[in-house]
């Protein structure tokens, strides 16, 4: 009987210790409550974010207004095509991703210290500039919840709201030649 109870409490005070270490462990895995760093400034200026990001994905989205995404043939190396819509994750599924990114990206329009081509600041603090970057946002919802039914005449509604998107915010803030855009 007693080497029932040394063992039970053998075992007990193992557990306590392997408790003890996890708990030192995640104690020491959280953040410090030193000061956290400056926010870093943005890489990429308002004009190469258009380029790199937002128009390459505005055609994923647009291409179901012409094209069926079901029939796009992957790339003979799918994990190494460049375009979405061949790749691995192509087709259809190619344009849900990109109007879910759309969405997500739109908050990239709104980070401090971007620059608009011209070297101006985003206009962060501009109402509309605000309510446009919303209008992006719920353009790529839209766009998401048409991609999912595969319906190309769906995907002609979705492309227009998106269209009308671009073109709210191109109109006010990217008129004329570089000099004027983000005015």
């Amino acid at each position: 009987m007693q080497d029932g109870h040394n063992r039970r409490m053998l075992r007990a005070g193992v557990g306590r210790a392997i408790a003890a270490v996890l708990c030192a462990g995640c104690l020491m895995a959280q953040p410090s409550a030193a000061p956290s760093s400056p926010a870093a400034v943005p890489a990429a200026n308002l004009n190469q974010l258009m380029r790199v990001l937002f128009f390459p994905l505005s055609n994923v989205v647009f291409f179901p207004q012409r094209y069926n995404p079901a029939e796009v043939k992957p790339a003979a190396e799918p994990s190494g095509s460049t375009d979405p819509l061949t790749g691995v994750f192509g087709g259809w599924e190619a344009v849900e991703n990109s109007a879910l990114t759309l969405v997500d990206s739109a908050d990239l329009l709104m980070t401090p210290g971007r620059k608009c081509s011209n070297g101006r600041d985003v206009p962060l603090a501009n109402a509309d500039w605000v309510q446009m970057v919303k209008g992006l946002r719920d353009a790529g919802t839209f766009a998401y919840k048409a991609a999912l039914t595969k319906d190309q005449d769906r995907m002609l509604g979705a492309a227009e709201v998106l269209a009308a998107s671009c073109a709210n915010c191109h109109n006010k803030y990217r008129p004329g030649n570089v000099a004027n855009r983000c005015r």
